[in-house]
């Protein structure tokens, strides 16, 4: 007869087996053995732990030689690992919004950020059935990161044909206002204003968010300006209306600069020699006392307008293959009507090189930063990119500490959410399990052991069987 502490031994012993010969461990506590923690909420690591996980969260961080480890956790092996926090994306989009169809695949597209290591994603440009991904995601009905979805975009007018709704005309002041609360209502987590909103509109919309209780985030057009954004503390994206700022009231010309939509008309480019880097520092102190996060999005911009790659180069990066064969000719059409801009290569240089400067100089000040990929865009493709957006942190010039912030500690600290973007006790245990050290090099936070979400955790064979079922929309 198997006796009581037999039984809980032999059930041990069977979920082992089990992990081993599957690609994904059940729901259960872990205990990941002498692993080196990267906890982000001060520069240092603590060599040689011992992590218990308890229904999902951080239970206890402890010696390993001291830990005792209860018999039924289940044991992930840590020795010459790496463990932090789980990536956030502030700004990615579905394909949803690209198909001809709308064809939903977002719970495909989840599993690959999972599977690059995002625990939590910002969904830029709301749609019901982003609400319901959020909902089929918390419920444990999907695998992904946890979404934080913005509201659909408030525009001053829709400049492209199509059914999808992602957007609001608000072309008047009580538009704005309703709109912000009409969304408010729907369950979305922040207004995201995009093209051509008029000032009337705007601030009807600021007025309204801060009524509301909810956060405004997004673009800033030539018809508002940063100055007003930076006033009405709007979260701003891609550091719009920034490079306006550099540029010599003499040839200033609103709705001219490379801000914005404007990146793709060549008169714009025309206003890049004018740039006056020496403009610089009084910007930087403009946003600092704004006391707003900022996410730059650079890696979209550099990599799509800026230093552009060959066709071959193109297709032997790692995401191509995941983009859907669907909408693979429209992205090269629109490569190609970059390409037919003409753009100089001094122009392009220039801005990449002050794109890169901003950066770096607001985070020297103390400006927060956040990670944000803008993908799928061009040919990024969502988690993917967000691994591509941290390189550009650290050829900015921050450290690769500072880089790991933007997408942990800092978007977490933004969005209030306490119990996650460090590795603490009591702290949700969204982690990433990586072979290599991403404080000496920061493409390491690619090489993913594993992943911790919802209270399971996904080895790299599991990891792998997502990106194959992702890597189906190409087919």
């Amino acid at each position: 007869m198997t006796t009581p502490s037999g039984i809980k031994l032999l059930t041990t012993i069977i979920v082992t087996v089990f992990t081993s010969m599957h690609p994904v461990f059940s729901q259960g506590n872990y205990a990941v053995t002498a692993v080196t923690v990267i906890p982000m909420n001060t520069e240092s690591v603590i060599q040689n732990q011992t992590v218990l996980i308890r229904n999902g969260s951080i239970e206890k961080i402890g010696s390993f030689e001291k830990t005792i480890i209860p018999p039924d956790y289940i044991k992930v092996e840590g020795k010459g690992k790496f463990l932090m926090p789980g990536l956030f994306d502030m700004h990615a989009h579905f394909f949803q919004e690209q198909y001809d169809d709308h064809n939903n695949t977002n719970d495909k597209e989840l599993k690959m950020m999972l599977a690059n290591g995002l625990t939590t994603a910002r969904i830029m440009a709301g749609h019901p059935d982003y609400l319901e991904a959020r909902k089929n995601v918390a419920t444990g009905k999907w695998v992904g990161p946890s979404l934080i979805v913005a509201s659909p975009q408030l525009v001053g007018r829709w400049p492209w044909p199509g059914e999808f709704k992602n957007y609001e005309v608000i072309d008047t002041k009580e538009k704005g206002t309703d709109a912000v609360k009409k969304f408010k209502r729907d369950g979305y987590d922040a207004i995201k204003l995009t093209f051509m909103v008029k000032r009337e509109a705007y601030d009807a919309v600021v007025a309204a968010a801060k009524e509301e209780e909810i956060k405004v985030v997004g673009h800033v057009g030539p018809l508002v300006t940063l100055p007003v954004a930076l006033a009405a503390t709007e979260q701003v994206e891609h550091m719009d209306e920034f490079i306006d700022m550099l540029l010599p009231d003499t040839s200033y010309n609103h709705g001219q600069s490379v801000s914005d939509m404007n990146i793709w008309r060549k008169a714009a480019w025309s206003t890049v020699p004018f740039l006056d880097e020496a403009k610089l520092p009084a910007l930087v102190k403009m946003v600092k006392n704004a006391g707003i996060y900022v996410t730059p999005t650079n890696y979209f911009f550099i990599s799509s307008f800026g230093i552009t790659s060959s066709e071959e180069e193109i297709k032997q990066k790692i995401d191509y293959k995941y983009i859907p064969k669907s909408l693979i000719s429209g992205r090269w059409k629109n490569r190609q009507h970059w390409m037919d801009l003409a753009i100089p290569e001094e122009s392009r240089n220039k801005y990449v090189k002050l794109r890169k400067k901003m950066v770096y100089e607001l985070w020297k000040a103390g400006v927060p930063l956040m990670a944000g990929s803008d993908s799928p865009e061009f040919f990024l493709v969502t988690g993917f990119s967000l691994h591509n957006e941290l390189q550009q942190f650290v050829d900015a010039g921050l450290t690769p500490f500072a880089a790991l912030q933007t997408a942990t500690i800092n978007p977490a600290t933004y969005l209030g959410l306490k119990d996650k973007g460090t590795i603490e006790t009591g702290k949700i245990a969204d982690m990433l399990l990586l072979d290599k050290d991403p404080l000496t090099n920061i493409e390491n936070t690619r090489a993913i052991n594993g992943v911790f979400k919802n209270g399971v955790w996904y080895n790299r064979e599991a990891l792998d069987t997502m990106l194959d079922d992702a890597k189906a929309l190409s087919d």
